[in-house]
């Protein structure tokens, strides 16, 4: 049976400093070995890459059954009732559900992951998350359990982060790097120094709220420093990227150590 309690939303509360990757291959053996290393968190990104609902189940089971405490989230493709829904009856810790521009898009977030009288979730009893139908308390426990995490990642988020933070039920704010800079006229540059303001007014403002505040970086040093800044949950890799890199530092070292032979 499905391990119940949600260490992840309890640590999220009390402001731990967790370290996590993005999963986007869709390969139950990868999130194996991601298990295996001892991250605090793994994302599966339904947004970008290859993970959808079906292959998720597999992933999900390859992770817990090499470790227990690792947290499993997802990000769903769009603030959508179906896909929400659909993820949510699979059985996951937490939810990330991206371009959240205003309290309206928050609202609606926080009712989609909620069942009535509080929200629309549509409701099954019969499904993984509840153990088929074994869990009795599932219904009234999945709200308490369950971490929604809202991505703000363009300027009406920005402008309207105020709001998105105050809505009831919303656990983190965090923020997408790449989309924002594309919101600024700065599409493939992150990292420029407007952008990076932005980001940093809008993290003043969420620990202003005392709200867990996360980001995704692509290095070690990167990661470093955005929990420095006051970031508490922060993706430290990207498989595909991660692996990508380093055969191309791999190969490229071997070739010239071959050049030399």
């Amino acid at each position: 049976m499905m391990n119940h309690e949600r260490k992840y939303k309890k640590k999220l509360f009390k402001q731990k400093k967790t370290i996590g990757i993005w999963a986007t291959l869709g390969a139950p053996c990868l999130a194996e070995i991601i298990a295996n290393v001892g991250f605090d968190w793994i994302l599966f990104d339904c947004e970008h890459g290859t993970n959808s609902p079906l292959n998720l189940i597999d992933q999900l089971n390859a992770v817990k059954s090499r470790n227990r405490e690792i947290a499993c989230l997802v990000r769903v493709g769009s603030n959508d009732i179906v896909e929400i829904k659909r993820v949510l009856d699979i059985g996951v810790d937490g939810i990330m559900i991206p371009m959240i521009s205003n309290r309206a898009d928050a609202e609606a977030a926080v009712k989609y992951c909620s069942y009535p009288p509080d929200g629309m979730r549509g409701v099954s009893g019969i499904c993984r998350a509840s153990d088929y139908g074994l869990r009795n308390d599932y219904l009234k426990q999945a709200s308490k359990e369950i971490c929604i995490l809202v991505q703000v990642e363009n300027l009406d988020g920005l402008k309207n982060l105020k709001e998105i933070i105050d809505t009831e039920g919303v656990d983190g704010v965090f923020i997408g790097p790449s989309d924002l800079a594309a919101s600024m006229g700065k599409l493939g540059s992150s990292s420029d120094k407007t952008v990076e303001d932005e980001i940093r007014k809008a993290l003043e403002l969420i620990i202003r709220k005392n709200k867990p505040a996360g980001i995704i970086t692509l290095s070690n040093q990167d990661g470093i420093e955005r929990f420095r800044q006051g970031f508490n949950f922060v993706a430290i890799a990207h498989d595909a990227h991660f692996i990508s890199k380093e055969l191309h530092i791999l190969k490229s070292k071997f070739s010239n150590h071959l050049e030399k032979i």
